[in-house]
């Protein structure tokens, strides 16, 4: 556990300090006179700097008991790689990655979140012996969720935080 500490430090200060950059780079809304305290990039850059400060405290009880020799081998990541949670782990790292670095900018935020909300119910839904029933009920169920999301998600964020989205 010391070793994933010290890896899940790693991957929380870093996150933390590229969330605290691009939230001092959003909009201050001076145009609109608003107070200084309720700008856009205010809340996210608050919970990164708590997180910044969890991950430091991570790292440094790992080091501490020695997590940071992680200790790499092609046996130990056949063997992680096998393991079921951790494959998860790796899809949704994947989708998640590919979503807010590649599909965002290119298509339309709403049309990308909902794109992404399906895909990702739709993966981790899925048995491969569900029925055709099954199938087109988790297919329907995904698809609703997903607009629905999409669309509450860019209302919420464009007309109550008026975040201009991307």
């Amino acid at each position: 556990m010391v070793r994933a500490d010290f890896v899940t430090g790693i991957a929380l200060i870093c996150l933390s300090l590229y969330v605290i950059f691009e939230s001092w780079r959003m909009p201050r809304l001076e145009h609109l006179k608003v107070h200084p305290l309720s700008v856009p990039g205010i809340v996210p850059a608050f919970i990164a700097m708590v997180l910044l400060l969890f991950g430091i405290v991570l790292v440094i009880r790992s080091i501490r008991r020695g997590g940071h020799h992680l200790g790499f081998s092609y046996v130990g990541f056949r063997r992680t790689l096998s393991n079921p949670n951790h494959q998860r782990l790796l899809i949704t790292a994947i989708l998640c990655i590919g979503y807010a670095g590649f599909i965002i900018g290119i298509l339309p935020y709403w049309l990308a979140t909902g794109l992404f909300t399906f895909v990702f119910i739709t993966i981790f839904e899925w048995e491969r012996e569900m029925s055709v029933a099954r199938q087109r009920k988790c297919l329907i169920s995904a698809a609703l969720i997903a607009i629905l999301s999409s669309a509450a998600i860019t209302l919420v964020f464009e007309r109550l935080f008026l975040v201009t989205l991307p």
